[in-house]
């Protein structure tokens, strides 16, 4: 019998995919696939839910005032990655403009995005831009004109302004000259009532601010906690409900998943990514989603997860991680020392053909990876002979193994 070409073959496997299809509306297991008002839609199911709940009272009463013509302070929004700062900011503002219009209330709020670390100058040419007060990443002028330009755009403005800075700890350059900006000057430069909602996932991004400009930022602090399994099985069934085939999760799917993102990390995003993989898992065995294809999923995640950050590391980081995997295969309780996996890296290095770092700079890179969570290092003291780091390959054995193929292989080795 003739093997099959590879016509037959996607021919074969598309329509095994199509008539096994568990999944009928895939943007709604990943919430950048959705437009806005999609967005605010679930989101409103999702509150309905008695999700988040607290944290909705707690913005209605710190925004009250707005409705009675005070003007409230500051908001600073702490909370990890996932746990539905910017979403829930971004409804409720959305829904208290719509109050504002419907008392006569001049209000008006702007989103300024930060996910991704940029300087003072772009963050607030962005800013500028969402005023229409400068082309996108206008250069050939001052910080000072920019600034201008601004305060312009808001010059006649005489009501309430709501400025979201959303992952304020990215201003990576001029902090200060950032911060100093919309906390001292922007505020007596302008005739709005100027409110700031600041959002990071650090506690500490205030911490290291101008004395001149951290006095003056007086904040209410609301903090997002971590889902726990009930929120997350809430907005599971929410997510099933509107992705998935009907009855094609079986029996304690849902509260397995939860479960496993509460106790690890509270997360709705990536607790809607294990469930979004494991419909894909299923429509490839052709099976409902089961509590199998959950384990599945997860080992595929979190090995997918490690690759890629190494696949696009550095070439100093990717040898550093190769030589601590080779110096750890030749211990026996796989703790090893600073020296030890010093000098494998170095072995490494001549092997690859690339040029070692000092030692300093190699201490440097290790605690890059601590931070990773690719290794666990610490300093111990071993008295009279003074103190060493101790390091300790922190991977199951099977994402090790394939992310020092995917080293190797990076390397042509």
């Amino acid at each position: 019998m003739e093997p099959a070409n590879v016509r037959t073959k996607i021919v074969s496997q598309i329509q095994h995919m199509v008539s096994n299809a568990v999944i009928t509306d895939r943007r709604f297991l990943d919430d950048e696939q959705l437009i806005r008002s999609e967005q605010l839609a679930v989101l409103e199911e999702i509150f309905n839910a008695n999700v988040r709940d607290t944290e909705i009272r707690e913005l209605s009463s710190h925004f009250a005032g707005i409705l009675r013509g005070d003007h409230p302070c500051h908001l600073a929004v702490w909370g990890k990655t996932g746990t539905g700062k910017t979403l829930t900011m971004t409804y409720f503002l959305n829904l208290l403009a719509e109050m504002c219009r419907a008392q006569g209330v001049p209000m008006r709020y702007e989103h300024l995005d930060l996910s991704t670390p940029r300087p003072c100058f772009r963050a607030l040419n962005d800013l500028a831009c969402m005023l229409n007060a400068s082309k996108r990443y206008k250069k050939g002028i001052s910080l000072e004109e920019l600034i201008l330009r601004i305060e312009s755009a808001l010059a006649e403005y005489a009501g309430y302004f709501v400025l979201f800075v959303d992952e304020v700890d990215n201003v990576r350059r001029d902090k200060d000259t950032f911060m100093t900006f919309l906390v001292r000057r922007l505020p007596q430069r302008i005739k709005a009532k100027l409110i700031l909602v600041f959002a990071s996932n650090r506690l500490n991004w205030p911490d290291n601010l101008d004395p001149r400009a951290k006095s003056f930022l007086k904040l209410n602090s609301l903090i997002f906690k971590p889902y726990d399994a009930l929120d997350l099985r809430k907005i599971l069934r929410i997510r099933v409900e509107k992705a998935l085939v009907p009855d094609v999760v079986e029996a304690g799917v849902i509260e397995k998943i939860a479960a496993l993102s509460s106790r690890e990390h509270g997360d709705a995003r990536r607790a809607v990514a294990l469930l979004a993989k494991s419909a894909f898992l299923a429509e490839k065995a052709g099976s409902t989603i089961t509590q199998a294809s959950v384990d599945d999923a997860l080992s595929e995640l979190d090995t997918d997860r490690y690759l890629a950050l190494v696949r696009s590391a550095p070439t100093q980081f990717q040898a550093a991680m190769g030589a601590i995997i080779e110096a750890s295969r030749a211990t026996r309780n796989g703790n090893i020392g600073s020296a030890d996996a010093y000098e494998a890296y170095v072995r490494f290095c001549e092997r690859a053909s690339v040029r070692p770092l000092t030692s300093r700079a190699f201490g440097d890179l290790i605690g890059e990876l601590d931070i990773a969570s690719l290794v666990r290092s610490r300093v111990v003291s071993r008295g009279r002979y003074g103190r060493s780091r101790q390091i300790v390959l922190d991977l199951p054995t099977e994402v090790t193994e394939r992310m020092y193929d995917t080293i190797l292989l990076n390397f042509d080795m």
